[in-house]
């Protein structure tokens, strides 16, 4: 038996052995070694994993410095390591790895435990520390392969040669998925409780970092019972890895949380979703989907939210009370409740709106109302649409007019009359039918006589008018026809308002712009907006148009605007276009311009009560009335320039002691009458002082 035992083990033989299990074992090494090699050719490189730089929100500031909108595709706040409260990150490190401050990146005691158990069970625990499942969320798939295991604990390893402990475990919390959109510790605060994690509880902490390992099945949005019971296990690994006492984890066990609303965000913007959509296809077009999405930006915009709220009310009010008074056949009521069961129409037929206020001197873009509703119509009818102007394309002809040696107290002929369009005859008509007969220029104006407007740019010319738009910044087609005077082609109504405001803001043109500043999360300034001008009218001549149009609120066609809210003093022009298909106001004052229009998607008409003064403008006068509330009364400040005469209203003349209609009218310097009024007799009047 000795024999045979030392016969079986001879030195040659364990020499032999020796060496093959030296040699298997160095193959294996090699191939190890090969395996890891080529595995780390996909990986990133030192240099990517040293500027580790997690996706962040965009944020889209309000002019008042409140967030308006936030773009991300993973909603995440980041916050530093120490304002993060430590019973969350005691917490997290209990359930999650608790030999985390003591391993190198991989828990060799853990992952042979693990490796045992899902040979030994039907079990199937997680094995990878917090530094794997970093190195997992930042670079790599979920996908459940060797192939990616190995990737992860070679990448965890790197992570830890690279940063800190307190570095991994800050990235880690910052990045960590809680379901829900939610990610990080912070923008989970926020989405589950609706505080700042700062300010959380020992009881809400705990309940977060029981979420980690399931978001969607701990959720105490989906199943608060289930929340509670999870958290029941995080408080005991807290108290197995001494962080808690038994009593202190019992008191944190009884305590309830009170949880956020849980309903789910709409992707549609909550809040001025057509000015934030604007915003969106600008930043997107320049910095591309990652820079909108992923970089957070930090981009300041010219919105007023209280403005916003304002117009947003005023045009829900108005507009709903003209569906119940007209009874449309399709209402914004019942459009929202055929949608509710199913039936939602194709077409959305209901009345629209849209306005667009400014700030007069600067061209920010203060509130913008594209659509009743965002999620029904994303078209922006505000800055898109292009629509006949009717009536409030007239300024721009007696502008022309003005610049041609006409006055306010020129005398036209409100009569009816045929005019050569080189193809035939046009005869125009007034809104009304009727005729008054001579009138001065102020009162067709501020009456919107279509016959006058009609008469006026036969006489001037249909190039200059157009001439005279291009000037004030319209950049729509305008047709050259004699029909342009009362509103012929069609016009944008962010057009209309911005050139309206030149008249307000002493002739100088201001593009309209609703970005101020765009800015790197950290601070660098990519991209600034602001104030772009141009002069297009002399002081004076501006001023006499404003004046002009002031007589549209006091005497004219938006004289009802004191009724609905507006009391101050402004200029303007309502619109009305043929059939009742398109009504508008637009008016300014030397602070602000806002434009209102109303319609339908189709050319459908309003019925005989859908004229600009009673569709559009109290929705503008409510909305300007809040506005101009702030401050006192704002008149045009008068430059130098014009000077003032008492005329004849009847024959446009220097007013006598027997003239019987008189009143005082502006003038540029060097115009008005001349003369006394031969009509009336008597003595002259005296100057006005």
């Amino acid at each position: 038996m000795k024999n045979l035992l030392e016969g079986s083990i001879s030195p040659r033989r364990v020499r032999i052995a020796l060496i093959a299990v030296a040699g298997l074992l160095l193959v294996g090494v090699g191939l190890g070694l090969i395996a890891v090699r080529r595995l780390s050719r996909d990986l990133p490189s030192p240099e990517r994993i040293l500027a580790i730089e997690p996706a962040r929100k965009t944020l889209v500031f309000g002019a008042d410095g409140s967030v308006i909108h936030e773009f991300f595709v993973e909603n995440r706040t980041i916050v530093p390591l120490e304002r993060i409260p430590l019973p969350l990150r005691e917490a997290v490190i209990a359930t999650e790895d608790r030999r985390f401050y003591s391993h190198y990146g991989l828990d060799m005691k853990r992952f042979v435990k693990i490796v045992w158990v899902n040979l030994t069970s039907a079990s199937s625990p997680g094995a990878s520390t917090i530094t794997q499942q970093l190195a997992r969320n930042l670079f790599l798939t979920l996908d459940k392969t060797v192939t990616r295991k190995v990737k992860e604990m070679i990448l965890a390893l790197q992570l830890e040669q690279t940063y800190s402990k307190d570095e991994i475990l800050a990235m880690y919390l910052n990045q960590v998925n809680f379901g829900s959109g939610a990610y990080g510790v912070q923008s989970a605060a926020r989405t589950f409780f609706g505080k700042d994690v700062w300010d959380l509880g020992e009881a809400e902490c705990t309940m977060l970092a029981g979420m980690i390992q399931l978001p969607e099945a701990y959720s105490p949005l989906h199943n608060l019972e289930r929340a509670y019971k999870r958290r029941t296990t995080v408080l005991e690994s807290m108290v197995a890895t001494g962080a808690l006492s038994r009593d202190e984890a019992r008191r944190i066990n009884q305590e309830r949380v009170v949880v956020r609303d849980g309903r789910r965000r709409s992707t549609t913007p909550a809040f001025a979703p057509h000015f934030v959509e604007e915003i969106r296809q600008h930043l997107e077009a320049r910095y591309g989907f990652e820079g909108l999405y992923t970089d957070g930006l930090r981009v300041t915009t010219t919105l007023v939210p209280r403005y916003q709220h304002w117009l947003e009310e005023a045009a829900a009010k108005h507009l709903e009370r003209l569906e119940q008074e007209s009874r449309f056949p399709m209402t914004k009521a019942r459009y929202d409740a055929l949608a509710a069961v199913g039936k939602r129409p194709a077409r959305v037929d209901y009345l629209m709106g849209a306005c667009v206020l400014l700030d007069t001197r600067t061209g920010a873009v203060l509130a913008l109302y594209g659509s009743r509703d965002y999620d029904d119509y994303q078209f922006n009818l505000a800055l898109q649409a292009q629509r006949q102007p009717g009536s409030i394309f007239k300024p721009v002809v007696y502008l022309t007019a003005l610049t041609r040696g006409y006055t306010p107290c020129s005398i036209l002929m409100d009569a009816p009359v045929a005019l050569n369009t080189g193809a035939g005859l046009w005869q125009p008509h007034n809104f009304d039918n009727k005729y008054l007969g001579p009138i001065t220029l102020r009162y067709g104006l501020s009456h919107s006589r279509n016959v006058v407007a009609a008469r006026l740019i036969d006489d001037v010319g249909v190039v200059p008018v157009i001439e005279m738009a291009r000037r004030l910044g319209i950049t729509s087609e305008l047709p050259p026809v004699l029909s342009l005077s009362l509103g012929a082609g069609e016009i944008n109504l962010v057009e209309m308002v911005s050139a309206y405001s030149s008249f307000g803001n002493h002739g100088v043109r201001v593009e309209p712009y609703l970005i101020t500043r765009v800015e790197t999360a950290d601070g660098e300034v990519l991209e600034e907006g602001g104030v772009r001008q141009r002069e297009v009218l002399d002081p004076a001549t501006a001023w006499l148009m404003a004046d002009l149009m002031t007589s549209t609120l006091t005497e004219g066609t938006a004289r009802a605007a004191p009724a609905y809210g507006f009391t101050k003093t402004a200029a303007g022009k309502t619109g009305t276009y043929n059939e009742y298909t398109d009504a508008w106001f637009v008016g300014f004052t030397p602070s602000y311009a806002a434009g209102v229009w109303v319609g339908f998607d189709t050319k459908v008409s309003m019925g005989r009560l859908g004229t600009g003064a009673h569709m559009a403008l109290p929705i503008w006068a409510e909305l300007m009335g809040k506005v101009t509330a702030e401050g006192p009364d704002e008149p045009f400040p008068r430059p130098e320039g014009i000077v003032q005469k008492r005329i004849c209203l009847r024959t446009g003349l220097l007013a006598t002691t027997g003239c019987d209609s008189t009143a005082v009218e502006y003038f540029l310097a060097d115009g008005g009458p001349r003369r006394a009024c031969d009509r009336h007799g008597g003595a002259l009047l005296g100057p006005v002082e």
